[in-house]
């Protein structure tokens, strides 16, 4: 009988013991998301002059659509690779003095990918929301439809996400800015995706 206790005794230490010893992270997410372009939708509007008797119109913005992929190493350091894409359409007519058209009407098309590679820490972690603070640094490639390219050095710094969700399923809210520009001559974006939302997938 006293074999039979001992043996339960160990069992009731050995059981606790396991059940914390258990991987219950989810070491790998992907997600995809959408952000604001409050930055774009201001340098680049209706009535702008794009060159001396152009005058551009007609704007479209796709947003900030992005994909990213993390590594969870530990409830606080989690590593990722990110890429961001945005597209500012318009279109030009040539103008007299008065900004009547005088001339044809042509469309421009820019874009920029960001590719990011994301630095996130978490410091609080429960079952159902996860709050986190991150960065991301590379580079930006600008090209448009006359065959410009251009590149530029890019960081992303998110102050406040939060993720939302059980399981393998969840979503996200992130405040921050993403920024790219090579001087206060060429700026790009500053202050871009100040808003963004995703939803995650982890296993």
């Amino acid at each position: 009988m006293g074999g039979k206790r001992f043996i339960l005794f160990l069992l009731g230490l050995a059981i606790p013991l396991l059940a914390n010893g258990q991987d219950t992270l989810y070491h790998h997410q992907v997600r995809i998301g959408w952000g604001d372009m409050l930055f774009e939708t201001m340098a680049f509007h209706p009535g702008a002059a794009a060159t001396e008797g152009r005058r551009m119109h007609d704007f479209g913005y796709t947003g900030h659509i992005f994909a990213e992929y993390r590594y969870r190493f530990n409830k606080l350091v989690v590593l990722g690779f990110q890429a961001d894409f945005e597209g500012i359409l318009w279109k030009e007519t040539l103008c007299d003095g008065y900004w009547r058209p005088i001339g044809d009407t042509v469309p421009v098309r820019n874009f920029n990918i960001c590719m990011l590679p994301t630095l996130q820490l978490t410091y609080f972690n429960k079952e159902w929301v996860e709050l986190y603070a991150g960065i991301g640094i590379g580079a930006l490639i600008a090209f448009d439809n006359s065959h410009h390219v251009e590149a530029a050095p890019a960081f992303d710094l998110t102050l406040f996400g939060m993720w939302m969700g059980k399981g393998h399923w969840g979503g996200a809210l992130e405040l921050g800015g993403l920024n790219a520009l090579l001087n206060t001559d060429k700026i790009y974006m500053v202050g871009s995706r100040l808003i963004s939302v995703s939803f995650n997938y982890r296993w």
